[in-house]
Order: structure tokens, then C-alpha cells, then sequence
């Protein structure tokens, strides 16, 4: 019996050590306190927001754990008269997110001297971005940024309408060419380019969808008995250049419960992280395929597994991308307070 209790002591103790810690705080001070990260939660994580509304310059910091799956991105634009830093960091060791970038040194390193791009900057939230006269230009920080163009928007709402479009100058991963996903509940476009005012794009994707491209595809999002069970999986016409049909399932970052996701997307969206930092979806298993409704394998939650298909695992996903949806939220919530 003595020897019973003894492995069990030392199993719980050996779980306990398994279980990864990450600084954890919410709020203007960065932090040493700590949390214990669930099973499915693998990586730390970092997230810095800087608005600059001169004379004034506030930081908020965000820590704790997170799902694989999201990299290392930033992305610097206007909204009215304050300059809006974001930035989200990811590390997979013990207590491995301790430090927060400079965000001051990172703003006025203006490239070391050496060239960088202008780009146009706007916000959502302060009517700019769909009106050509209204985009003001900015300065990029570093001669490794591009100019950027994010659109997000979900239905019902995921983050606040206000900043469903943000132009400016970022790093964001696979993004060298246009990356999209849309279903019946979601829709993102992200553009990057490398020339000089190139993200003048200011198309209303909302009221005015791109054409169709004559693909059709399954749609749904949620659990195998909520969203996305037999009888919630719908059809879609997909959009642009969003020709490939998508299907994944990984475990929700909040809930620790399976998700599956279909829809529409770009071939390069196939083959990034997006999946993870859009939907908070870790340890993703997705596949895409060329043909009308032929993301049909993954039913009830579980892969069908068909020779035809073009898979690609994200677990462990590579270090990449910005949480873009929770940043939005954290950037309306700022601007909101400081107006």
C-alpha cells in the first residue's frame, strides 16, 4: 500500500512539472506573476499595445498562456490623431515570455538611417479606409516592414465593427501574397506589398463582395454537435481569389474543446497559421482541395482520410502571426477609453 501511494505522489508531482508556466498579467504594468497553462495550452505568450497621443503614450500588456499555432508579428497604423503600435510574441518554454519589446525604440528607429516605405494608414474606427481622400501616409519604423491591409469582420460579431479595416506598415508572415478565408460566418483578407503607398485598396468587402469564382464549397464553424455537425454544415459560393475549399480541426484556446472549420480560402492561407490566430485554434490539422464540396472528409470531428487531398499539419505549427481578432478588440478598447 506504502508503495501505491508513493507512485502516486510521484505522478502528481511529474504532472505537476509537465505542466508549462508563463507570466501571466492584463493591464498597463508588465508582470511576474505566473499561471499554469491547461494540457492544451503549449505555448507563452506576449501581447503589446502602444497608443501615441501626443504628449500622452499608453502601454497595455498582455500575458499568459496560449495555443501553438501563432507567430511573432506586428503591424504600426493611424486612428485619428494617435499612432497605434501592435505586437504579439510566442515562445515555448518555461516562463519564456518574461520580457516586452521596446516599443519606443522600435518607433523611432526609423531604419537606422536607411530607406523605408511609406504606406496609408487608416482605421475602421475612424472612417478613413474607404475613402481614397481620407488615407494619410505614415512612415514605416523598419526597412523589414511592408505596407499592410487587414480586413476582418465575422458574423455574429467577434470584435467590435469599428476596426474591421486597418491599413499601415507590419510584419506579417506568409503574407507575400493575398491571403483570404471566408465562410458563411467569417470573412478576412490580408494584403501585404513592397512598394510605396501600394496598399490603396479600398474596396468594401462587406457591401460589395468580391465576384464569384465558380467554386463551391462546405461552410461551418463550432464543435461536431454545435456548428459544425452534420446538420449545420451548409454550402458556400466562394469569392476572388479564395478558389480552394478548407477544412480543419485543432482545439479551441479558451474552451480546450475540439473545432472544425470549413469554408473558402486562398491557396496560401492552406499552407499558414492563420487558422490558428483568427479562429484561437491550436494543434490544427487542416487540408485543402481543389473542387466543388470536396472538403467533405472531416465529419463529426474526426478525418475521413482521402489520397486526393492536400493536407498540412500545424502542430507544432511554426512561430508565426499576429492574433489579429483579439488585437482589434484590444485596440478599440484603448481608443475608446482615450477619447
Amino acid at each position: 500500500m506504502e508503495f501505491f501511494w508513493i507512485n502516486v505522489a510521484l505522478s502528481l508531482t511529474v504532472a505537476q512539472v509537465a505542466s508549462l508556466q508563463c507570466y501571466s498579467c492584463d493591464g498597463e504594468r508588465d508582470c511576474q506573476e505566473t499561471e499554469v497553462c491547461e494540457e492544451h495550452q503549449e505555448h507563452c505568450s506576449t501581447t503589446i499595445m502602444t497608443v501615441l497621443a501626443r504628449p500622452k503614450m499608453s502601454t497595455f500588456y498582455l500575458k499568459g498562456c496560449d495555443v501553438t499555432g501563432k507567430p511573432n508579428n506586428s503591424i504600426t497604423y493611424l486612428s485619428g490623431n494617435q499612432v497605434v503600435f501592435l505586437a504579439e510574441e510566442h515562445c515555448g518554454s518555461e516562463l519564456c515570455n518574461t520580457g516586452a519589446l521596446d516599443v519606443v525604440d522600435v518607433l523611432t528607429a526609423r531604419g537606422f538611417h536607411r530607406p523605408t516605405l511609406d504606406c496609408y494608414s487608416c482605421s475602421s474606427s475612424d472612417k478613413t479606409c474607404l475613402n481614397a481622400t481620407s488615407l494619410v501616409p505614415i512612415r514605416c519604423a523598419r526597412v523589414d516592414e511592408s505596407c499592410v491591409d487587414i480586413t476582418s469582420f465575422t458574423m455574429p460579431e467577434e470584435f467590435p465593427t469599428d476596426e474591421e479595416r486597418i491599413k499601415g506598415c507590419g510584419q506579417l508572415s506568409h503574407c507575400n501574397e493575398p491571403l483570404g478565408f471566408h465562410n458563411l460566418n467569417s470573412f478576412y483578407l490580408i494584403q501585404c506589398c513592397g512598394s510605396r503607398m501600394c496598399n490603396n485598396d479600398i474596396q468594401d468587402y462587406k457591401s460589395n463582395p468580391l465576384p464569384l469564382n465558380g467554386i463551391t464549397c462546405y461552410s461551418c464553424e463550432g464543435n461536431a454537435t454545435h456548428g459544425c455537425s452534420p446538420n449545420d454544415v451548409s454550402q458556400i459560393q466562394c469569392q476572388g481569389p479564395m478558389d480552394q475549399c478548407l477544412e480543419a480541426s485543432g482545439i479551441h484556446g479558451t474552451s480546450g474543446q475540439s473545432y472544425v472549420l470549413k469554408g473558402c480560402a486562398t491557396a496560401t492561407w492552406c499552407d499558414s497559421p492563420y487558422t490558428s490566430v483568427y479562429k484561437n485554434v491550436g494543434a490544427v490539422y487542416s487540408r485543402c482541395c481543389t473542387g466543388n464540396l470536396c472538403n467533405s472528409q472531416i465529419v463529426e470531428g474526426k478525418l475521413k482520410p482521402s489520397p486526393r487531398s492536400r493536407a498540412s499539419h500545424h502542430a507544432p505549427a511554426q512561430n508565426t502571426l499576429l492574433s489579429t481578432a483579439l488585437l482589434l478588440s484590444i485596440a478599440f478598447l484603448l481608443s475608446s477609453g482615450g477619447s
